[in-house]
């Protein structure tokens, strides 16, 4: 008897142990299709609306359209305060106009980069990786109903970020980055918010007449497949792969280096370059909303590096780096 009971209650705990096991398998692909639903809406979904960004005590407003059909893919974001300003990216470029200064910056860069509302840009396996994914309850957002999603990190170098998602679309309607006390650091919201916005010429084209006799500022940079001179202690920057290496060339030859690692929400983007008058930031970091910058000097060289995390992790990233070559 003692023998059955003691084979009984192994045979329910063995039972228990994988009903825990296929709970958490089955729960890993939701979450995984939230992150890609998430992902895939900024990507895909033609909309239309106005939402306010705030970095620490600035709040600006502006207009974001957004239009997606067979042949092209249109995004337009115009300030609606401050400097103005409006950024067309089209075909892998992005073009910024500057009517105060009467320029325009264009970028050929093609590098994906996360901002409102495409707030995740790599993999759901990359950001699982890095984050861990907590649905939340429902609130309304401009207007549509929203639920909330956490992702809070595994590790140390980055920023909890709360999301809201609209919930018949998928598209991120409001998002936070937090600090360790749940401060919010920067935050941006959709106030209004339309789906069937008017594709039209005008979608592509710059509202500022007279643009076209602009001077225009080549920033672009052009992918190279070498590997980088730089090196960092990987510990440092825990989950952040190296998702792009660029150079930029102008008359006399190479210009600048641009090193882009991500965790698949977060970026961190390193510039190398050569030493100039102006006064460097120093490896002291310095923060603007969730954006912290810094630099440090090697010899002819200077490193410059901007990265969506803290302060402290970001200047213990540029305090490890080490460059032995010339630009």
């Amino acid at each position: 008897m003692r023998c059955r009971a003691a084979l009984s209650r192994i045979a329910a705990v063995s039972l228990s142990a994988l009903a825990f096991s296929s709970a958490h398998v089955q729960s890993e692909p939701p979450v995984m299709s939230l992150l890609e639903r998430m992902r895939t809406a900024a990507q895909s979904l033609s909309f239309t609306g106005t939402f306010v960004h705030q970095q620490d005590a600035v709040l600006q407003s502006s207009r974001i359209t957004q239009t997606r059909d067979a042949r092209q893919s249109v995004t337009k974001l115009q300030t609606l305060e401050g400097n103005r300003q409006e950024v067309i990216k089209q075909s892998g470029e992005i073009r910024i106009y500057m009517p105060d200064q009467q320029r325009v910056k264009v970028d050929q860069t093609g590098q994906p980069r996360s901002a409102f509302p495409a707030v995740i840009v790599g993999s759901p396996a990359a950001v699982l990786a890095n984050y861990e994914v907590i649905p939340g309850g429902s609130m309304r957002v401009a207007d549509v109903e929203a639920q909330e999603v956490l992702l809070k990190p595994r590790f140390e170098a980055r920023w909890p970020v709360r999301l809201w998602m609209d919930k018949r679309t998928g598209l991120i309607v409001k998002c936070q980055k937090l600090d360790r006390e749940g401060r919010t650091v920067e935050q941006a919201a959709f106030t209004a918010l339309n789906f069937s916005p008017k594709p039209g010429p005008a979608s592509s084209q710059p509202s500022y007449p007279g643009a076209k006799d602009w001077t225009v500022y080549n920033a672009s940079f052009q992918p190279t497949a070498s590997a980088p001179a730089l090196k960092f202690k990987p510990e440092v920057l825990r989950g952040f792969e190296l998702v792009g290496s660029y150079e930029r060339h102008g008359s006399a030859g190479l210009e600048m280096r641009r090193y882009v690692y991500s965790d698949g929400v977060a970026a961190v983007t390193v510039f190398v370059g050569p030493k100039t008058k102006d006064s460097p930031l120093g490896d002291k970091a310095h923060r603007t909303g969730a954006v912290s910058m810094a630099s440090r000097e090697f010899q002819d060289v200077r490193v410059t590096v901007f990265g969506d995390v803290p302060p402290e992790a970001l200047r213990q990233f540029v305090q490890s780096i080490e460059w032995k070559t010339n630009l």
